[in-house]
């Protein structure tokens, strides 16, 4: 039995991992990574109509960005991921695809691979064995998104337990990942926040509630760029734990996903009921730029994709509020290298229609994250106890602090995969 890693190794991106095991080969994601100038693919795969079957852990598309390209180049075997993967997955691919083209890059497939995706999909029940060629696998909550899974896989006498991404506690959103495994013989691992110790997130959240409540107060305005997948949601959660008296609007792409999570049914998705009164009552939905123009003529809280400032609606609102002092922009999640985010968390600006503006209004990071961090991952890994442990999806820094501590333990036996790299099982 074999593992090739065709991505995420020693890096965060692009995930895409090849089990070979009795004459078979399948793969663990089909992810691609964000860099300037467009995209990078899964590296060095051989004969994709070959590939027996593919798993998806969940619905980002540094899990889910290469299946178009996989389509193209005639991959023909079943696709399984859960019912939610599958319906978030689709938008997401679809806005990618639109966005790539607006901006000239080359998607490196065509809208009809989009399409031939569909005839690929199995979808799958957490929880339930199932059984493909000569492999079992089962799908478990993984605790990051909605929708997202572990991959357990018994083939040749062996467990393997692919974690995809993961957190361990629980979050307004999503319930924390299960970890009650046995005898797992091999886990491949996340590493996004190896190298580091998140916050409590009871203290962030209400540092974070405070801060909107002394926005508003003083007469300002309130920007939260968010991810549509995972942020949004928590985000509209957490305002429905305060009484605020400024309008809440809501625009981008979370709008469609958060959707697809009130309308599919997943049995590890916290506070529907209250996601559902925000979403259908509570706020306002931004539906054009007439629109989107006259909220920002008045006080509000925007909430609003994207996440990382590159693109979408929020540059709208960037360039109305970047100016004044008394409005705040709220950062929630992970800032990439050379992103507009980054730049602002960092240096303090933000490229608004070429030019670097250096944002004179209030900017402010709370780490909300649906990853787990160095302490929890360590929790995990002590938990499930298995005899081989691989290392993936960080950044070197966070892979190597994480393997120098299991090491340490000296109950593993540690990996931590190159991009190429081949590991015997």
């Amino acid at each position: 039995m074999k593992l090739v890693f065709h991505g995420a190794a020693k890096e965060v991106g692009r995930s895409c991992i090849e089990l070979q095991t009795q004459g078979d080969r399948y793969l663990l994601d089909a992810g691609i990574k964000f860099k300037e100038g467009g995209f990078s693919y899964p590296e060095r795969i051989i004969n994709l109509p070959d590939i027996d079957g593919l798993f998806i852990s969940h619905a980002h598309l540094d899990h889910t960005g290469a299946l178009p390209l996989f389509e193209h180049y005639k991959i023909i075997c079943p696709i399984y991921c859960t019912k939610l993967t599958y319906a978030i997955t689709k938008v997401l691919l679809k806005d990618s695809y639109k966005i790539a083209r607006i901006r000239n890059l080359h998607p490196a497939y065509t809208k009809t691979d989009l399409r031939r995706i569909h005839k690929d999909v199995r979808l799958i029940k957490y929880d339930y064995e199932y059984k493909h060629r000569k492999i079992r696998f089962t799908f478990t909550n993984a605790g990051h998104v909605p929708g997202s899974s572990m991959i357990l896989i018994r083939a040749e006498g062996k467990k393997i337990l692919y974690t995809g991404d993961t957190k361990l506690r629980t979050t307004e959103l999503v319930r924390g990942a299960r970890t009650d495994y046995h005898d797992i013989n091999v886990l491949i691992i996340e590493s996004t926040y190896g190298a580091r110790e998140l916050p409590s997130r009871e203290e962030v959240r209400k540092k974070f509630l405070d801060k909107i409540e002394e926005v508003t107060r003083r007469g300002g305005s309130v920007l939260i760029p968010v991810f549509s997948l995972g942020r949004a949601q928590d985000v509209l959660i957490m305002l429905a734990h305060r009484k605020l008296n400024t309008p809440i609007y809501f625009d981008g792409m979370c709008k469609k996903i958060t959707q697809r999570i009130l309308t599919v049914p997943d049995p590890y998705v916290n506070n529907q009921a209250l996601l559902n009164e925000m979403f259908n009552k509570r706020v306002i939905h931004i539906g054009s730029e007439k629109h989107r123009a006259h909220a920002l003529s008045q006080q509000g809280i925007y909430v609003t994709t994207s996440g990382m400032m590159q693109g979408g609606p929020v540059l709208s609102y960037l360039k109305e509020m970047w100016h004044d002092p008394k409005h705040a922009i709220l950062l929630t999640g992970y800032q990439c290298k050379r992103t507009n985010g980054r730049h602002l968390e960092e240096e303090g600006y933000v490229y608004l229609d070429g030019w670097r503006t250096y944002v004179k209004c209030e900017v402010e990071k709370y780490d909300f994250s649906g990853h787990a961090d160095k302490e929890d991952l360590k929790e995990m890994i002590r938990r499930i106890n298995p005899k081989q442990l691989i290392i993936q999806h960080g950044d070197p820094e966070a892979v190597e602090e994480l393997k120098h501590w299991a090491e340490k333990e000296k109950k593993y036996v540690v990996y931590a995969p190159e991009l190429g790299e081949e590991i015997i099982i």
